[in-house]
């Protein structure tokens, strides 16, 4: 019989995947990476928890974004396999954050080497194309606004200095990845999603993305109506770091009395029991190793 700690463990690699690849978080001793272990990004990061609760809202402010619908729709495989994008977005965001300098480096050009073929024409007749830097800071800055948004909700609340320390950190990897600019300040972030909200929208490309997130296949199998009501409440869950003007565009901003009351429960629980779980994550022990030249002493030993 399986462990609790090691069920819990099974089941969320086999949504998200593995990070613990020493190619990637091992390497140079005293290699820092693209960030630094001094920074409020790797104390963030390491909550593997506030990480993964934040990606559903991520992903769906990403592609409120017609471009980037289009983009996903014409160009990504999520609906043969449904949990690629989380493996992908969360092995970036972790990556790009502990791993060695090598390799965060070339896993952010093998993401624009991959984008560079991802081009085309929106139904609406615009055109498009990934490596847009606009459409690169719209994406990038999902990410680590949602991050922080679920790390105050379920960890602690973080300074205003903390903050624009933080997004000013993961500024240097959105302009590696292709961006322009992006917001290095919460005063910046604010101001930048204030401009972006008027070229954001629901179309039938974004309907057609998040009726398969009402639909793809995770957890037990439950009857027809137990399992529409689970998918309702984990896009709600998920969807409640989010501004509450994303959640009116999608539709999902009027919970039920009983979904709303059992919301920030859930995400507490869920929470609580990922750190438990794991602990000290295996990817932010191997960056530290390396950062610190333990791997060097250990090896000696």
């Amino acid at each position: 019989m399986k462990l609790p700690r090691q069920r819990i463990i099974e089941d969320f690699e086999k949504m998200v995947g593995r990070h613990d690849d020493p190619a990637i978080y091992g390497g140079p001793d005293g290699d820092p990476g693209l960030i630094g272990p001094d920074s409020v990004s790797w104390r963030v990061h390491a909550d593997l928890a506030a990480v993964t609760q934040a990606g559903t809202a991520a992903i769906v402010l990403e592609v409120l974004h017609p471009s980037v619908i289009a983009g996903v729709q014409d160009m990504s495989t999520y609906r043969e396999d449904p949990f690629k994008r989380a493996r992908a977005t969360l092995g970036y965001v972790l990556a790009t954050t502990f791993g060695n300098t090598a390799a965060a480096t070339r896993i952010i050009e093998h993401v624009k080497h991959i984008h560079s073929f991802v081009n085309g024409t929106r139904p609406d007749g615009v055109p498009y194309r990934a490596l847009d830097p606009d459409l690169i800071a719209w994406v990038h800055t999902a990410i680590p606004w949602m991050i922080l948004r679920t790390y105050e909700r379920t960890n602690r609340p973080l300074s205003t200095a903390e903050k624009d320390a933080y997004l000013a950190e993961q500024a240097v990897i959105g302009k590696m990845g292709g961006a322009d600019w992006v917001p290095t300040n919460t005063a910046e972030l604010d101001e930048y999603v204030a401009t972006m909200r008027p070229k954001l929208a629901v179309n039938s490309q974004t309907r057609e993305f998040i009726d398969f997130l009402l639909s793809a296949p995770f957890g037990p199998s439950l009857p027809p109506a137990a399992d529409a009501a689970l998918h309702r409440f984990a896009l709600y869950a998920g969807m409640s770091a989010a501004p509450k003007w994303a959640r009116e565009l999608i539709g999902f901003d009027r919970p039920s009395p009983l979904i709303r009351a059992m919301i920030r429960p859930y995400l507490y629980f869920d929470a609580r029991m990922l750190r438990w779980a794991f602990g000290t994550p295996r990817y932010v022990e191997m960056a530290r190793a390396r950062a610190s030249g333990a791997q060097q002493l250990k090896a000696a030993g």
